[in-house]
């Protein structure tokens, strides 16, 4: 499995836990969730994928 696919799907994971989160879930325990999320998403959009920008010889 690609880098790019396990943050993918990390992303959905943290995504659903937030969602699903009961509504007496304490605060700081949101704001992990949230820097977790703000976290991967930043790793994602820095992914540097090889195939993407191979230049042709």
């Amino acid at each position: 499995m690609s880098r790019r696919t396990e943050l993918e799907k990390e992303i959905e994971i943290a995504k659903k836990r937030m969602d699903d989160a009961p509504k007496d879930t304490p605060e700081d325990v949101k704001e992990q969730w949230i820097k977790e999320l703000d976290s991967l998403s930043v790793e994602l959009n820095n992914l540097y994928d090889d195939n993407e920008n191979d230049f042709p010889n």
